[in-house]
């Protein structure tokens, strides 16, 4: 039985190849598209965000665990097809065990940014996955060489039992968020501390600035 991406029992390998091959052909199931990587982010995206890292190399190991799907892997995320480059476009499968229940967000990379002092990827909903809305992956190179990874997710639920769950769903997202952000610290360094930005405020602006 399948609820809103919400599967009771793993689903085998031939309903995940229908819900991946279905994914391909459909469209965002919000709007706009790529708004969580836009400098002047709306209320209500929320934000984090931590130092995993310090100069060039640092912030290369930091694009590399972002390239392989590292922050989803470390919370026990399957990624299908477990392959899939990270590209534009990329239609992909995250596919979450939790009990007798197995969550299978259905996503597509809308927007990617690969510069000298930034890399950054957004990926957003499509049909059947239990939430409508966007996440972004940042990593910035800033003036005084330290790395700075940043998440951002603008989503709300998209079933009216996601809306039910509503207050459960966002607990557990902010906690994935936070094992997000040190799995790829890990990644980075793994012996080094985990040093949270100083300041975020709602747009998800920080003290420091990054080189663009």
């Amino acid at each position: 039985m399948s609820i809103g991406g919400v599967h009771l029992g793993a689903p085998s390998a031939a309903v995940i190849e229908t819900i991946l091959q279905h994914a391909r052909s459909a469209s965002p199931t919000y709007a706009p598209v790529g708004n969580t990587l836009v400098d002047d982010i709306r209320p209500g995206v929320h934000v984090e965000s931590m130092i995993v890292g310090r100069g060039c190399n640092d912030f290369e190991a930091a694009r590399t665990a972002l390239l392989h799907w590292v922050p989803q892997r470390r919370i026990g995320a399957d990624v299908v097809p477990p392959r899939q480059a990270l590209e534009l476009g990329a239609t992909v499968l995250l596919i979450i065990r939790r009990g007798p229940a197995c969550i299978v967000a259905v996503n597509r990379v809308v927007a990617l940014i690969d510069q000298p002092h930034r890399f950054a990827y957004a990926y957003g909903t499509l049909p059947g996955h239990p939430e409508r809305g966007e996440e972004a992956f940042i990593v910035d190179l800033l003036d005084d060489e330290s790395i700075r990874l940043t998440i951002r997710v603008a989503a709300e639920p998209a079933t009216r039992i996601g809306r039910l769950l509503a207050p459960i769903v966002r607990l557990l997202q902010r906690a994935a968020l936070r094992r997000y952000l040190a799995a790829v610290a890990d990644h980075v360094s793994p012996r080094s501390p985990r040093v949270p930005s100083s300041h975020i405020d709602r747009a998800g602006h920080s003290g420091s600035t990054s080189r663009r």
